[in-house]
């Protein structure tokens, strides 16, 4: 593997990351370090920091709206919509997002309006983003797959976002920001994600096509990046191509010092940058580009399809990745590698130990029950693919029939492997 400072030693990057780090105090740095690999602290959320963080942020929010600069698109959002933007559930994402700092929270939510305003116009303004709101040169921006949300979260739990640049294709880069905005928005539907924040990877191993970067782009990035309500954990740059670094060295003059942080560096093939990203928990068999560069599309459209089907369906919850406590009923591998369904298992086989097979017959109901209550007490569901390929919960009913023959199937290997034994 070569080191990224092998290349162009006289470049910046790796003292701008340095220097960022030497910004910050032995706690942050100790924050960014945890985040980076996943073992950071969620905050509990009690009912009185709830309540008392939403209290102060309104407070907040009548302060600075008259004066901040860029507070004419919030303000225009509460004359027209003042449910909308007094809305507990939008601000809680917001308030998770900066970890409940009122002030870091309220410049992002002022900041999030005026985004909003600027790619998607004032009729769109009080309104969560849907493929509804994107015209047809936005949507072939979106399904050519240059950015995709990988359908497996990284080590930590975190959705992980790819960008391809060298595959970008757009009719105008307006067109790239409202797919950017919608994809980064769509991650936020789900609660485990405000809380644990996202994981980026910028892939640009291949041919460097400098043409393909608009002077824009890393403006407009910068401006989604600091106006939804996300928090990005980690940057991780795959490169193999030196002629890149000029666009990673633009972006970090862009970057806030907590982000520069945050940045890590990965030169190489594909193999290379493959077992980098490994160390850090992320879930290289799902990237979307094979080890000969083809972009594979197949899991991005699926996507697409799923949440077109979920926008339909208002009131409904809006799973978009499962988190790894989730159990997830179905057939194949991928099932069954998932964290979650690889948990249950290893409780069923705990339950056999403690008892012989032969005496579960009376009481496999508790057990069953037992280990369907181990599952959510870990914060787990247990979910399936409807016929449309929507993630949903299953019903207690069902969740007890699934788990009861297949903890049936453990009980029965393991009587015939005593039976096994008893011939020796």
């Amino acid at each position: 593997m070569v080191e990224s400072n092998d290349i162009g030693s006289d470049d910046k990057i790796d003292s701008l990351i340095a220097n960022a780090l030497n910004q910050l105090s032995l706690d942050e740095r100790e924050t960014v370090y945890y985040e980076m690999h996943g073992v950071d602290e969620i905050v509990q959320e009690t009912p009185d920091l709830v309540e008392t963080s939403l209290n102060r942020l309104e407070f907040e929010l009548e302060r600075i709206k008259h004066t901040h600069r860029k507070a004419i698109a919030y303000r225009m959002a509460e004359e027209m919509s003042p449910d909308y933007v007094h809305d507990q559930t939008l601000r809680m994402k917001f308030l998770r997002s900066e970890k409940f700092d009122i002030q870091k929270t309220s410049e992002r939510f002022i900041r999030y309006f005026d985004c909003k305003l600027l790619f998607f116009g004032k009729e769109k303004l009080c309104k969560d983003i849907t493929l509804q709101d994107l015209d047809k040169d936005d949507l072939k921006s979106l399904k050519a797959g240059y950015m995709q949300i990988l359908p497996i979260r990284d080590r930590a739990g975190r959705p992980v976002f790819i960008a391809l640049p060298q595959r970008q294709t757009f009719k105008t880069p307006m067109n790239k920001y409202r797919s950017l905005f919608y994809l980064c928005e769509t991650m936020l539907d789900d609660v485990e994600t405000q809380r644990r924040g996202i994981t980026f990877v910028v892939y640009n191993v291949g041919n460097f096509v400098k043409e393909k970067y608009d002077s824009n782009a890393m403006e407009h990035t910068i401006t989604i990046q600091k106006s939804l309500p996300f928090k990005p954990c980690s940057l991780h740059y795959c490169f193999n191509d030196s002629g890149f670094r000029f666009v990673i060295n633009i972006a970090m003059h862009f970057f806030g010092e907590d982000f520069r942080s945050r940045v890590k560096l990965h030169f190489g093939t594909h193999l290379e940058c493959s077992y980098s990203l490994m160390t850090f928990g992320c879930p290289v068999h799902s990237l979307p580009v094979s080890i000969d560069g083809d972009l594979k599309r197949k899991a991005h459209l699926e996507f697409i399809r799923m949440r077109y089907q979920q926008e339909m369906r208002l009131g409904l919850p809006r799973i978009v990745v499962p988190t790894l406590n989730d159990v997830l009923f179905g057939r194949g591998k991928p099932y069954r590698q998932h964290v979650a369904n690889i948990k249950l298992h290893a409780m069923m086989e705990a339950e056999l130990k403690h008892e012989q097979a032969s005496s579960l017959k009376g009481k496999r109901l508790l057990t069953i029950e037992k280990l369907m209550d181990g599952i959510r007490n870990g914060g787990g569901r247990f979910l399936q693919q409807d016929d449309v390929g929507c993630w949903v919960e299953v019903d207690e009913k069902a969740v007890q029939e699934k788990v009861g023959r297949a903890f049936r199937t453990h009980v029965r290997s393991a009587s015939s492997g005593l039976k096994q034994l008893q011939k020796v």
